[in-house]
């Protein structure tokens, strides 16, 4: 016993007495990402993507090899960012690294993927192309940078898929597609706007004037997001016009 309490006496001794060895023990300790809450490899991809399909989510697929400092970037930096961790909490998502196994070679070159780490997301349900979230360039993306692209290629799905609804003619699942994209990004101007253009489309055929108010409503949600943004300026401009005759 007297040997135990001698042993982790020195431990906290050489501790205190080296305060840069400490703070390496415990800043590697923090860098590690342990991937909690992903799927992993060729299985942990069949798993994530029933997941994503039955509930028309997105899905997250990471490829990454073990021996690069790219990788080390990746998810010392972005994946292990807290507000990245929390908004990728609750979408399913799965790691893979080629280099365990010939069927995780295979599902990379599936995905079109040679270069590595490789960030894709797309929602299967709806047979869209994987958008690549690259955070490394000329300049690298901030953390919140790299959160609001994940973001914007959600919106663009569902906003595809709500486009697709409205050509026939569909407009409550198109709403209902659009309302999934604010769940993701409330801070992006573009659902707003497409909401506020289907309310515009189904008050010109039902010349409904609720209708016209909600098109209304939607168009100014988005310019408070984005003052810019044109096309919704545009579209209140000449509903208010109309509203006025």
């Amino acid at each position: 016993m007297a040997r135990k309490i001698t042993f982790k006496g020195s431990l906290l001794f050489i501790a205190l007495s080296c305060p840069l060895l400490l703070f390496m023990i415990t800043t590697d300790a923090l860098s590690y990402y342990g991937f909690f809450g992903w799927e992993k490899g060729v299985a942990g991809h069949e798993l994530a993507m029933m997941d994503a399909q039955d509930g028309e989510k997105p899905l997250i697929l990471y490829f990454y090899i073990g021996s690069s400092s790219w990788n080390d970037r990746m998810n010392d930096e972005y994946l292990s960012n807290l507000e990245v961790d929390r908004f990728l909490e609750d979408i399913p998502k799965v790691h893979v690294n080629p280099d365990e196994g010939d069927a995780e070679k295979a599902l990379a070159a599936q995905y079109n993927v040679e270069q590595f780490p490789a960030f894709l997301v797309f929602v299967p349900s709806f047979n869209s192309k994987p958008q690549r979230i690259h955070p490394f360039g000329e300049k690298d993306l901030t953390p919140e940078e790299f959160l609001n692209k994940i973001k914007e290629g959600i919106v663009y799905a569902y906003g595809n898929k709500a486009a697709e609804c409205v050509e026939n003619k569909l407009y409550e699942e198109a709403l209902h597609y659009l309302a999934i994209s604010i769940d993701y990004d409330p801070n992006n101007a573009y659902p707003y706007y497409a909401i506020g253009t289907i309310y515009n489309m189904q008050a010109a055929e039902k010349n409904d004037m609720d209708l016209l108010k909600k098109a209304e409503e939607n168009y100014l949600k988005a310019l408070e997001i984005d003052p810019s943004h044109e096309a919704s300026a545009e579209a209140l401009k000449a509903l208010q016009k109309n509203m006025k005759k």
